[in-house]
């Protein structure tokens, strides 16, 4: 089983507050023991562009990415993806629950809402 995390890479929202562009890293890991303690760490960033992210797609297939000046992707999400929220925990939520949609995937215990 592979473990999933993500950074946030911006946020936008309207004068409202609501979410209108939220851009997402994607990274996959391992739990190692480091003296005596388990510990995350990441091992490589997914790249849509490679098919590592299919899972992400919308209902038609799509899934809107930006370069960065790295040359590395980031995945767009809209509100026709995520609806109307406004707080970084609705947002949480929203990712973890695009993480479970891939069954060789687990989202990494330090992201789990609580």
């Amino acid at each position: 089983m592979k473990f999933t995390d993500y950074k946030f890479w911006y946020i936008k929202r309207n004068d409202d507050g609501f979410m209108t562009e939220a851009a997402v890293r994607f990274y996959d890991g391992e739990y190692q023991i480091i003296e005596g303690k388990e510990v995350y760490k990441r091992i490589k960033r997914l790249s849509v562009l490679n098919g590592e992210l299919n899972h992400l797609a919308d209902k038609d297939g799509n899934i809107g990415y930006t370069h960065e000046a790295n040359e590395k992707d980031a995945v767009i999400f809209l509100p026709r993806h995520f609806g109307k929220i406004k707080t970084d925990d609705e947002l949480r939520d929203f990712l973890n629950k695009e993480i479970a949609k891939d069954k060789g995937r687990k989202l990494i215990k330090e992201q789990e809402l609580k």
